[in-house]
C-alpha cells in the first residue's frame, strides 16, 4: 500500500517566481527520510515486530518535487493499516457492526483470547508530522516572500 499526499503549492520566484523545489527540497527530503524512522520507532515501541516484515517494508519511499509542488509516497504491506485501525480477519464489510467475535462469550466458548486492539503507529504519527510540514512549509514560503518584497522595494527605490 502506498499514501499519497499533495504537500505544497507552488509560489513565486525572486525572478518572478520563487524557485519552489529549491527552498523546499532539503526540508522535504528530510522529512520523508524522518517519517520513515518515526514509523519505524513506533512500531518497535508498540511492540508490534512479529516477523519484522511491516517495519521493513516502510523503507521505501519516493518523493517528486517540482515547481507545480511535491508528492511524497510511502509504501509499507497493506496490513499495516489494519493493525494500526485494529481491524483485520472476522471484520468484514457491510456487517452492521454486529459481530460475533466481539462477544465475550462468543470469544470464551470458541477459545478465542483478547479481542484485537488498535496500535495506531501509522495515522497518529502522520497527522502530527502534516501538522509540522505544513507550519515549516507556510513558514519557509513567508519567508522567501518576504524576501521577495524586499528586493521589490529595493529596486523601487533605484
Amino acid at each position: 500500500m502506498g499514501y499519497n499526499k499533495r504537500l505544497a503549492t507552488p509560489e513565486k520566484k525572486k525572478t518572478g517566481w520563487l524557485n519552489y523545489s529549491e527552498l523546499a527540497r532539503p526540508y522535504i527530503e528530510a522529512w520523508t527520510d524522518k517519517m520513515i524512522d518515526i514509523w519505524g520507532d513506533r512500531l518497535l515501541q508498540m511492540d508490534i515486530e512479529d516477523t519484522g516484515e511491516l517495519k521493513r517494508s516502510i523503507s521505501n519511499h519516493t518523493l517528486v518535487l517540482n515547481d507545480e509542488g511535491a508528492e511524497a509516497a510511502f509504501n509499507f504491506l497493506f496490513y499495516g493499516i489494519y493493525v494500526d485501525l485494529g481491524v483485520g480477519n472476522g471484520y468484514k464489510h457491510g456487517n452492521g457492526g454486529d459481530l460475533e467475535i466481539l462477544d465475550p462469550e462468543y470469544r470464551h466458548k470458541h477459545k478465542m483470547g483478547k479481542m484485537r486492539e488498535r496500535k495506531p503507529w501509522f495515522n497518529k504519527a502522520w497527522y502530527i508530522s502534516c501538522e509540522v510540514m505544513k507550519s515549516k512549509m507556510a513558514s519557509m514560503m513567508g519567508e522567501a516572500f518576504v524576501g521577495l518584497l524586499d528586493d521589490l522595494e529595493e529596486r523601487h527605490r533605484k
